[in-house]
């Protein structure tokens, strides 16, 4: 073969290494962040929503992510996360019954295919891996898929596990499960809670925020 030929031979194979290589040196990797929207699927097809409230990864390099435990229905379902697809199962979920103050959590596998993000838009969460107490009037934020980020103050605990808050507007179905966090004097923030939804005063005049302590769940789920 002439050094053209064999030049032009060594070229073709090259370009099509490449090609074949490509797929798998370019392939998306999924992931998973606070603050993301996730559909429960059942496995008859109806569907529901709610919020990812803290994400991380396992040490068998699993995505993991916490939201409220009420997100899983009685149906036997996957979760599905809007806008990257990832796919995953709840493995444990723990709900007490209603207005006990006990725990709402459920912990969903994602697998080894996607990634954990502690980032969600401009808020970039500190990665915790022991969250900071709550404490009763601090200022609290909440971020949920369907009404968006609001502000306000830890009112007082309530049972074991939860906290309310005022200063918020109503909560909107599809916020449960989202990421509560307080900002420290550098501005950073940290996750402390899972959010819930609302609760109001015995007499119906007044209407209360209600979360979750990140602290329990992860002592209880992980």
């Amino acid at each position: 073969m002439s050094p053209t030929r064999a030049a032009l031979a060594a070229a073709v194979l090259a370009v099509a290494s490449m090609l074949v290589a490509t797929p798998e040196a370019h392939a998306t990797v999924t992931s998973i962040g606070p603050g993301d929207r996730i559909d429960y699927v059942t496995d008859d097809g109806s569907a529901s929503f709610c919020t990812t409230g803290y994400v991380y990864t396992g040490a068998n390099g699993h995505a993991y992510a916490i939201t409220a435990g009420h997100c899983q229905t009685d149906e036997p379902g996957h979760v599905v996360e809007e806008t990257t697809g990832a796919t995953g199962r709840f493995i444990n979920t723990v709900v007490a019954p209603a207005r006990s103050g006990g725990p709402d959590y459920g912990l969903i596998d994602f697998g080894p295919r996607v990634a954990s993000r502690p980032a969600n838009g401009a808020i970039g969460f500190a990665s915790d891996s022991r969250p900071p107490a709550v404490e009763v009037g601090q200022e609290v934020c909440h971020l949920g898929v369907s009404s968006g980020t609001h502000c306000g103050a830890v009112a007082y605990s309530y049972g074991d596990d939860q906290f309310m808050t005022t200063g918020m507007p109503a909560s909107v179905p599809g916020d449960s499960g989202g990421p509560v966090w307080v900002t420290d004097d550098s501005g950073q923030a940290h996750i402390v809670g899972i959010w819930l939804g609302e609760k109001s005063s015995a007499d119906s005049s007044r209407r209360y925020g209600r979360f979750a302590s990140l602290r329990a769940a992860l002592d209880m789920l992980t």
